[in-house]
């Protein structure tokens, strides 16, 4: 594949797309709010998951750094299910971002008490950053799509660089197939990397793909990739669950099993020790 990091002008900036510079700002669904409403959409449920699978895996005392924090989405499951980490850091380009996610950390204290430190700080991910200390976990969540592709690369190393020897990136973006240009699946996005593209940038930045998950699955491939991993009595079972369980749930459950085909991929690489 191409090694270069010029994007194709056609991507650089789409029509109706909120942006920032040459940025899509467009938030991630917000999963809360939509459950409140009744709604179960495969998107909310995907940013739920991919949330969910973070925060399992913060260990105590762990130094957590969600880069394009947008509305501090992952705060409410990270005080559930990792409140003893030690610190916890928010990257954002938008004000607006930074003020809901700064609402949310303040009903947080109001309902529950003192959580562990939390910083927020306005910046541009794709520029140089502030000095920053080096941290055990990075989040980098349905975000790097809202990027021209040269600025994701920036982006991609400076994270890199920022988690300390061992530490953990948990990176989600959709997955693009066949080389550029290509068309978008949301209008939205700026850039889309083939899978690729993404295992390139992260060992060029001195990281390890250790494990990759689906996060939403193409319908019409789930039966076909689980026969080809693990057999004819997977596709069975799938097929027999798609008559018992709504299908936003099924469907973002399945895709963790079939990242060949999904159209949206968490990326678990690791800055080696």
């Amino acid at each position: 594949m191409s090694t270069s990091t010029e994007l194709p002008e056609q991507f650089r900036t789409r029509p109706g797309t909120p942006m920032m510079g040459p940025y899509s700002t467009n938030q991630m669904d917000d999963f809360y709010a939509a459950l409140h409403r009744g709604e179960a959409n495969p998107s909310g449920l995907m940013n739920l998951m991919q949330h969910l699978i973070v925060a399992e895996r913060c260990a105590p005392g762990a130094t957590v750094l969600d880069v394009c924090c947008g509305r501090g989405l992952a705060l409410p499951l990270l005080r559930r299910y990792a409140p003893d980490i030690a610190q916890y850091v928010g990257l954002d380009i938008s004000p607006g971002n930074l003020n809901e996610a700064r609402e949310r950390l303040a009903f947080l204290h109001e309902t529950y008490g003192e959580l562990f430190p939390v910083e927020f700080v306005e910046c541009d991910v794709a520029q140089p950053w502030p000095q920053l200390p080096a941290f055990d976990v990075a989040l980098y969540t349905s975000a790097l799509e809202h990027l021209p592709f040269e600025l994701g690369v920036r982006s991609l190393r400076s994270t890199a660089e920022a988690l300390a020897p061992g530490g953990v990136l948990f990176l989600s973006t959709p997955q693009a197939f066949g080389p550029p240009p290509r068309p978008l699946q949301y209008r939205v996005h700026v850039y889309e990397w083939s899978r690729e593209e993404v295992e390139q940038v992260v060992g060029e930045a001195g990281l390890v793909v250790e494990d990759v998950m689906g996060l939403l699955p193409e319908l019409d491939a789930v039966v076909d990739e689980l026969t080809e991993r693990y057999g004819q009595g997977a596709a069975d079972w799938y097929r027999d669950l798609t008559a018992r369980v709504p299908g936003a749930l099924l469907d973002t459950v399945s895709a963790v099993l079939v990242p060949k085909t999904a159209t949206e991929l968490l990326y678990v690489c690791r800055r080696p020790a």
